[in-house]
Order: structure tokens, then C-alpha cells, then sequence
């Protein structure tokens, strides 16, 4: 598992469209464990990747080794002792490579015949090399799959089942409800992270979500606003990486737009935001959300069914948070015992003010920056009746450390 917030994103392009070079783009943009271009097995030699790989190395990244015909759908026509004899064929030229996170076993399994498959792969992987993270992106509608599809599990069975079959320690999927066009696709957002991120704690893996960065269908052009959201109500519902889709447009498939990095080579709009939202985030959360652990996620001002609003008694220390907009708060907990609290606005229009209200005869709060190496306390006079206030720009995140006295 990686030891900082992932960020990657899906590369759909052949190998021979690019030199490895084109990570230092992804570098600067904040990625850290992105996919590779795209080589075909059979068709393309797997040492292909070797200068890709070494690349990463050189820039402190990792590199999802993307292989078409490795995937689960390859697995349900070919078998397992042939699929077998692929994976071994790949991992006698890069597996050992210190850069390898893992290769990529499939997108969105959809029903149980390919659940079943998916899983069967990844375990191939895992026993042929445990010390690799085999990449499987499930489609966010699993969170409302019937046991049925899960062969007759819920989805923090399935979840289980798999850990324990195979070993994985990650966990992704997508969900774009946030992206669409009017803004009404939060609560469904919020149901589907929820119950994702209560099946990965059930299984004790990490998990990522596949966000949206580039606009269609009903999903509108994400501007650098709209792309703190996703990353920061990610980090504060729990998950640990996030994967865009995507970050390249195609001059053939103009269904799709506005991505990072436009049909004609050129950085957008849309990569200077992504590069503003990703380096800021890791500056200082990056590493502290890798070693602090989700415990629960209240909401503030607006109940949308799926989180609990905040009330006196939810926590011994705080008394009370006052929002004076949708605010999506979560509490967590280092392997130490100390404890934290995250707070995001979930208003992308304007700036939200917090109030939180604490027993300061008990514990003092700090507010968190540079993954925790800055700490800075509230001074008496700015604690008033309804405690200290804090101002979040838009889509914007604060992290309170809460330390007993």
C-alpha cells in the first residue's frame, strides 16, 4: 500500500504514443501512482514498460502496469492455467521491479460470473507475487448490487470474502453522481462512498475512489472548484486515493472533453486545477490521511438521510458544530489513540463559517497543516459561546487535532 494519499488516473493511450518523459507531467501534476500507457499482450514485449518503470523510480512514483488481455474478461475466456501462464510470462520480465505497484486486472465487474472471475484473478496475482498490489476498479453501483450478483453475500461479505481469498489490500471504484450537471447527485455520492468505505473497513483494505475530471453525458466541466470537492469530501469520508477519469481527451471519442490534457497534446484548464488540488492536499494531508483512521461521518445544517447530523452527546469533547452551510465533518483516530476531526465544506458556491463548540477544561484543538508537523492552538480570546470559528473557502477542508488534557 502506498504511504501518501494516492492520486492517479486512467491512461488509455498505446505505449508507443508517448516516451516515459510524459511522467514528468503526471509528476507535476501530483500523481503518484498513475497507470501506464497501454501494451497488448502477445502483440507488444512486456520490457516495453522496463524504461517506463525505471522513469517512475527516478520520480518517487509507482506504476500500474495497464496490460490488455490480463484482465477478467481474458480470465473467463482463456482460463486459469493459461491466464496463469501470462501473469508468470509478465512477472519474468518487470515483477521484480521496485516501481511495479501492481498490474491491472479489469474495470467494472458488473455481474456475478465476472465478480467471481475478477476475484480469481487477483488471487493468481497475489499468489504469484504477494508483494504486488493487483488493480481492480469495481463500478460504484456494486453499492446497491442484490446479494444475488454477490453470490449470495452483502457487500461487505463480498468485500471480506475476497480479502480473505486473495490477500488485497486495496480497493477501488467509481462514482460520479457528484459531477452532474445541476448538482443533484450528492446524496447518491454520499451513499454509495459510505457504503463502499464500510465494506473496505469490514475487510480492513484500503480504498480509492475513480472520480470524474473529465465532462459528458450528464456530468458537467469540472473546474478547479468542482475537483477540490471530489478530493476533499474522498479524504474525509475515508478513502485513501483517489483515480481520475480521465486525464487524457481522444480526438476520435468527442463524447467526452475537457479533460487535463486536451486531443492536441496541450495542458487545460481543468490540469492547472487538478496540479493546484493535488499538490496543495499533498503539502499537507498527503501522509496524515494515510496514518489517521476514519471513524465516523456526520453531517452539519443539512440532513440528507445518509449521514447523522451532529448533536451534543455524538463525541465526549465536542459539544457542538454549527454550520452555516452543508458541512460534512469525520472523526478520526491515529494507531495511538489520538484523535482527529475533519471538516469539508460541501458548498461549492461561496465560503462556510464553523463553529465548534469544545470542553476546554478536557482537551485543547489544534489546527492541522504540513501533515501535522504544524500545529497551531486557539488563543482565549478567539473562544467565544459557540466555540472557535472557522472559515473553509469553497469545496475548502480543515483538520483539528483534539488532544485530551
Amino acid at each position: 500500500m502506498s504511504k501518501k494519499y494516492v492520486f492517479s488516473m486512467w491512461v488509455y493511450h498505446h505505449i508507443s504514443e508517448f516516451t516515459p518523459d510524459e511522467m514528468e507531467i503526471w509528476k507535476e501534476c501530483g500523481m503518484n501512482v498513475p497507470c501506464s500507457p497501454v501494451i497488448q499482450y502477445g502483440k507488444d514485449d512486456p520490457a516495453l514498460l522496463i524504461p517506463w518503470l525505471d522513469k517512475a523510480r527516478e520520480l518517487g512514483m509507482e506504476l500500474i502496469a495497464s496490460v490488455h488481455g490480463l484482465g477478467y474478461d481474458t480470465y473467463i475466456k482463456i482460463g486459469r492455467e493459461e491466464y496463469t501462464n501470462r501473469v508468470k510470462e509478465l512477472l519474468a520480465v518487470i515483477g521484480d521491479h521496485p516501481a511495479l505497484h501492481g498490474f491491472l486486472v479489469g474495470d467494472e465487474p458488473s455481474n456475478r460470473e465476472s465478480l467471481e472471475a475478477a476475484c480469481e484473478c487477483i488471487k493468481i496475482h497475489k499468489e504469484l507475487a504477494p508483494h504486488l498490489n493487483p488493480f481492480l476498479n469495481y463500478t460504484g453501483s456494486m453499492a446497491h448490487f442484490s446479494k444475488d450478483v454477490m453470490g449470495g453475500r452483502t457487500l461487505a461479505e463480498w468485500m471480506k470474502y475476497v480479502k480473505e481469498e486473495t490477500g488485497t489490500e486495496e480497493i477501488c471504484f467509481d462514482v460520479y453522481d457528484q459531477a452532474i450537471n445541476d448538482g443533484g447527485g450528492k446524496t447518491m455520492f454520499f451513499e454509495t462512498v459510505k457504503r463502499m468505505v464500510e465494506a473496505a473497513k469490514a475487510a480492513k483494505t484500503d480504498i480509492w475512489g475513480c472520480l470524474l475530471s473529465s465532462p459528458g453525458h450528464v456530468y458537467k466541466e469540472q473546474k478547479e472548484v468542482d475537483l477540490r470537492w471530489q478530493v476533499h469530501m474522498a479524504a474525509v469520508l475515508g478513502l485513501r486515493g483517489v483515480l481520475w477519469f480521465r486525464f487524457y481527451d481522444r480526438a476520435f471519442h468527442l463524447g467526452s472533453y475537457g479533460s487535463p490534457i486536451d486531443e492536441f497534446g496541450y495542458k487545460t484548464e481543468a490540469y492547472y486545477g487538478m496540479l493546484r488540488v493535488q499538490r496543495r492536499f499533498t503539502n499537507h494531508f498527503g501522509d496524515l490521511f494515510m496514518r489517521i483512521n476514519h471513524k465516523k461521518t456526520y453531517s452539519v445544517t443539512l440532513d440528507r438521510g445518509v449521514f447523522p447530523i451532529f448533536k451534543e452527546g455524538d463525541h465526549d469533547l465536542i459539544n457542538g458544530i454549527r454550520a452555516d452551510d452543508e458541512t460534512i465533518v469525520s472523526f478520526f483516530e491515529d494507531e495511538n489513540g489520538e484523535e482527529y476531526l475533519a471538516i469539508a465544506n460541501s458548498e461549492w458556491r461561496h465560503y462556510g463559517v464553523v463553529r465548534i463548540k469544545f470542553d476546554d477544561k478536557k482537551c485543547m484543538i489544534y489546527d492541522v497543516t504540513q501533515n501535522g508537523t504544524a500545529l497551531s492552538g486557539f488563543a482565549s480570546e478567539e473562544l467565544s459561546d459557540e466555540g472557535v470559528e472557522l472559515v473553509l473557502h469553497p469545496a475548502g477542508i480543515r483538520v483539528l487535532k483534539i488532544e485530551r488534557i
